[in-house]
């Protein structure tokens, strides 16, 4: 799941589908709904999902973190493709595999600003890498920009800001105004050899933060430095500085696994990646493995008259750039054939509270009953924004839904490992949704 600003199962994902499947509610009209089959056979029930079939996709996507992460552009993000690719192949889903490239940034090591006199400012509290710097090192003259603490500025908004700039100097800039992506290029564009961008000293905004230039295609070093870090290097006048990183466009790619015919279209979903941090085994293997479990249980099978799709998506902790480019490739008559898409993010939290999406009324009414059913009696709601794919297919008109655990103390952090999955729950909640899923087939 993506970092959000503010912070607020599988077992529902069935009746969620057969919602979906049958007619939608909501504020909009109805889809049209396809003519039922002359003669619907029920399906024989799917084999029992037990705690053994999710722990073992549990404990290949551990291994495919070998290296300590699982994040889009990885080893990790290869095996975890590998994986889910296989054991949807061999259950007898259709399987495709679709490309995505995306914005890839890996700082390899702390970056290093050093004033005359051999101060360092520290990491963390004193100076940042922003996101998709480029690597590099520069030493010389500071220019400050439009540095005022306390007040915010559109300095270096415009490339006539850095006009006293000479080649090979430091730009000092402060926030404020315009993107830092646009300051730092009008700053390189000046001739700077780096730029550092300065906190506007404002209450509660001193110290240096976690910012982004947005996208790989700066080719000077770019670092954000506290109020008061700006202030010592302008009466320095001069520093070195040092970026080592990775910045640079990459290709990973989405699973797709489709089983049925038919004009309406059931969908549900869960992010492939992890964050650089960890392994992810709760954000989100937890949601990948609960849908792995019920394509094995099912063998293909869909609801007579419509198709069951899952979608597995790449890179969605830098931006949901997989479902993104899923739902971008669709044309109108595919996303008006989607009758529903069901998220899964973070479904196994130990402790946490069961909870279902403030989206769609009908598929939240089924996800919220399908939990009961299961045992689930205090089901909660979650607005999560747009910190997970369901983003996606809601902001195309697909009506969306999904489940959510709750986060952790090991959030994005590498102690979100196999021992930090509730996969008893897991378990239960997949064995509901094969089962749901084949219910609905039956006349």
């Amino acid at each position: 799941m993506r970092s959000r600003t503010l912070i607020a199962g599988t077992a529902a994902l069935a009746v969620a589908v057969a919602a979906i499947v049958l007619g939608r509610g909501g504020d909009g009209p109805p889809r049209p709904r396809p003519a039922a089959p002359a003669a619907a056979t029920a399906p024989a029930a799917p084999r029992a999902i037990g705690t053994r079939d999710v722990g073992r996709h549990l404990d290949a996507l551990a291994r495919a973190a070998a290296g300590g992460t699982r994040a889009a552009g990885t080893p990790g993000d290869e095996a975890t493709r590998a994986h889910v690719a296989g054991a949807l192949r061999a259950a007898g889903w259709r399987v495709t595999v679709q490309p995505v490239r995306f914005p890839y940034f890996q700082e390899r090591s702390r970056p290093r600003v050093a004033l005359p006199g051999g101060r360092r400012l520290a990491h963390g509290r004193e100076v940042r890498t922003l996101a998709y710097s480029a690597a590099g090192r520069a030493s010389g003259r500071v220019r400050a920009v439009g540095v005022a603490p306390g007040e915010a500025s559109d300095a270096g908004c415009r490339s006539g800001d850095f006009a006293a700039l000479r080649d090979g100097e430091i730009a000092l800039v402060q926030r404020g105004a315009c993107r830092m992506a646009t300051k730092a290029r009008n700053a390189q564009a000046a001739g700077a050899a780096a730029v550092l961008v300065v906190n506007d000293g404002r209450p509660g905004r001193r110290e240096a933060i976690a910012g982004t230039l947005g996208a790989p295609g700066l080719r000077i070093p770019a670092l954000f430095v506290s109020t008061d870090a700006g202030r010592a290097l302008r009466a320095a006048g001069r520093a070195t500085v040092r970026v080592d990183a990775v910045s640079e466009r990459r290709s990973t790619a989405n699973v797709i696994a489709e089983a049925g015919e038919g004009p309406r279209v059931a969908m549900a979903g869960a992010h492939l990646d992890s964050v650089g941090a960890g392994p992810g085994l709760n954000d989100n293997a937890s949601g990948v493995a609960a849908l792995l479990a019920v394509a094995e249980a099912l063998r293909g099978q869909a609801p007579d008259g419509a198709r069951l799709r899952l979608g597995f998506w790449a890179a969605e902790e830098l931006g949901l750039y997989g479902s993104r480019h899923y739902v971008g490739t669709l044309d109108r008559a595919e996303r008006e054939a989607i009758a529903g898409y069901v998220n899964l993010d973070m479904v196994g939290t130990r402790g946490g509270r069961m909870t279902v999406l403030r989206t769609d009324e009908a598929i939240r009414r089924a996800l919220r009953s399908a939990l009961r059913e299961r045992g689930r009696r205090d089901v909660g709601l979650e607005s999560l924004g747009a910190s997970s794919d369901h983003a996606s297919f809601a902001r195309a008109g697909i009506p969306v839904g999904g489940i959510f655990t709750g986060l952790d103390s090991c959030y994005h952090r590498a102690c979100d490992d196999a021992g930090n999955v509730d996969a008893g729950r897991v378990a239960d909640a997949a064995a509901a949704t094969a089962a749901t899923l084949l219910r609905i087939t039956r006349p």
